[in-house]
């Protein structure tokens, strides 16, 4: 297993706000893939690939409201 840290500099985020932020990748080397994008006003991303194909994204903003939940079936 892989993890990747990396900071990013003024990305717009959920909320509507610029901010900077660090992202997350971490790969199993076997299909499994995962983002954790978190900003600085505390919104946040995640996405996850599995090895069958299918995903599941999330997308909350700094108060809690979750804006994407969603299941995406793989092949």
């Amino acid at each position: 297993m892989t993890t990747t840290a990396s900071r990013f500099e003024a990305r717009t985020a959920p909320c509507g706000k610029v901010k900077d932020g660090e992202e997350l990748l971490t790969e199993d080397l076997q299909g499994l893939t995962t983002r954790d994008v978190r900003f600085a006003c505390g919104c946040h991303t995640h996405r996850e690939e599995f090895h069958d194909g299918s995903v599941h994204n999330q997308v909350v903003t700094h108060h809690g409201r979750v804006l994407v939940d969603e299941e995406l079936r793989g092949e």
